[in-house]
C-alpha cells in the first residue's frame, strides 16, 4: 500500500524518469501533473489515508464519478484525465508498492470500440469536400487575413496536427530561403514541396516523417511573410501602398518561427483553434448572405482536427493506405483505413477508362 501523503513524492520521481525518456515539453508536463495532483487532493478530501489493492479501482471509479457529476467535466476531457492517472498508478514503483495487477481503462469504466465502418461514416461526414474546404479557403480570402489563409491552406494541404503546425520552423519548408527571408519559388507550379516534421513535435513518434504543401500555398506563405513585414501607407495621391517596415524586415531575415500572433511571437495553439473557428462563422454568414445551398453549418462542423480529416481523406482518394498512413504519422493502417471512402461512381469511372485491360 501506499499513504496518500507519499503520493506527490512517487509523482515527482514519475514525471522526472518519464520526462528523461520520452522527452515530454513542460506544457505536456504541466497537464499530467494537473490532472494526477486532483486525484491526489481529491483522495485527501475523501478522508482516504492510503490506496491498496483492494480500494484503488474502487476509488478511481468514485474519482471519475465525481468529475462527471459534481465538476461537470466532459466526458472526453474526463477520459484524458483518468489516462493520466492510470499511467501514474501503473507506473513500476507504485504498482509495487500497491502490489496491484496493472489496472485498464475498461476496469474503470466499459470502452465500447468504435466499429471500422462507423468510424468511417463518421469521418466522410466531418471532412469537407474539394469544393466545400475551397469554399472556406475563398471566404479567408475575401476577408483578406494573409497568415489565416496560409495556416487554413497549410493545413488542408498537408494533413497536419494542430501541434505540429505551430511548431513549423520556416526551414521546415524544404525549399531554399532568400537573403529577405522569402521562400525561392520552384519553376514547376505543379510542384508538391516537401514539408519535414521533426520528432519532437509529432505524437508520440520517435522519427521525423515529411508530408506536403502545394506550389499555391507556399505562394501564400510568401504573401503572409510580405504582410507581416510592410505597412499600408497613403501616398501623396491618397493612395494606400504597402510600405517595407524596416526593423520588421531585418527581423524576417533570420525568424525561425514560421506562423506568428501579433506580438510577432509563436503563435499558439488556441490561436489556430480561434482562428479557424473565427472563419467558419464568416463561411456561415457568407452562405446566408448569398442565400447558397450548402450542407455543411461550417461554424458547428469545421474545426482543426476537421480540417486534418479532410487533408487526409483528399488524399486517400489518390494514395494507398500505405503511403497516407507515412503521411499522417499514424502507427497502424487500421486508423488510416477510416479515412478511405468508397465512392461507386468513381470506382466505374475508373474502370471504363481502363476498359480495355479488361
Amino acid at each position: 500500500m501506499i499513504e496518500v501523503d507519499e503520493l506527490n513524492y512517487y509523482l515527482e520521481e514519475y514525471l522526472e524518469e518519464k520526462q528523461e525518456v520520452k522527452n515530454l515539453t513542460q506544457e505536456t508536463i504541466k497537464k499530467q501533473t494537473f490532472n494526477i495532483s486532483k486525484f491526489i487532493d481529491y483522495l485527501r478530501d475523501q478522508g482516504i489515508d492510503e490506496l491498496n489493492d483492494k480500494n484503488v479501482k474502487k476509488q478511481l471509479r468514485h474519482y471519475r464519478r465525481h468529475c462527471l457529476k459534481q465538476r461537470g467535466n466532459k466526458r472526453t476531457t474526463v477520459k484524458t484525465y483518468m489516462m493520466n492517472i492510470l499511467e501514474f498508478i501503473n507506473s513500476e514503483d507504485v504498482q509495487e508498492e500497491i502490489q496491484h495487477e496493472p489496472i485498464k481503462m475498461k476496469d474503470i469504466i466499459e470502452v465500447k470500440t468504435e466499429d471500422p465502418e462507423t468510424a468511417k461514416k463518421r469521418i466522410e461526414k466531418i471532412s469537407l469536400t474539394w469544393q466545400q474546404s475551397d469554399f472556406l479557403l475563398d471566404t479567408i480570402r475575401q476577408n483578406g487575413n494573409k497568415r489565416d489563409y496560409a495556416i487554413c491552406r497549410t493545413f488542408i494541404d498537408s494533413g497536419m496536427r494542430l501541434k505540429e503546425l505551430v511548431l513549423l520552423n520556416k526551414d521546415d519548408i524544404q525549399v531554399p530561403i532568400d537573403e529577405n527571408g522569402y521562400y525561392e519559388l520552384p519553376n514547376d507550379t505543379n510542384e508538391f514541396i516537401d514539408v519535414y516534421l521533426r520528432a519532437e513535435t509529432t505524437k508520440g513518434e520517435s522519427k521525423d516523417r515529411i508530408t506536403f504543401i502545394t506550389y499555391d500555398t507556399l505562394v501564400s506563405l510568401n504573401d503572409m511573410i510580405r504582410e507581416r513585414t510592410t505597412k499600408l501607407r497613403k501616398n501623396t495621391n491618397n493612395v494606400y501602398r504597402p510600405i517595407v517596415q524596416r526593423k520588421k524586415a531585418e527581423v524576417e531575415k533570420t525568424r525561425q518561427e514560421l506562423f506568428t500572433n501579433i506580438k510577432g511571437k509563436r503563435i499558439g495553439k488556441r490561436g489556430v483553434q480561434d482562428i479557424v473557428k473565427k472563419h467558419a462563422r464568416e463561411c456561415d454568414m457568407r452562405i446566408e448572405r448569398e442565400n447558397i445551398d450548402c450542407p455543411v453549418n461550417y461554424t458547428k462542423n469545421v474545426s482543426v482536427h476537421i480540417l486534418r480529416h479532410t487533408a487526409l481523406s483528399h488524399y486517400a482518394e489518390i494514395l494507398t493506405v500505405a503511403e497516407v498512413q507515412s503521411i499522417a504519422g499514424h502507427s497502424n493502417s487500421q486508423t488510416t483505413d477510416k479515412y478511405i471512402h468508397i465512392d461507386r461512381e468513381q470506382m466505374k469511372q475508373k474502370l471504363k477508362v481502363n476498359a480495355n485491360r479488361f
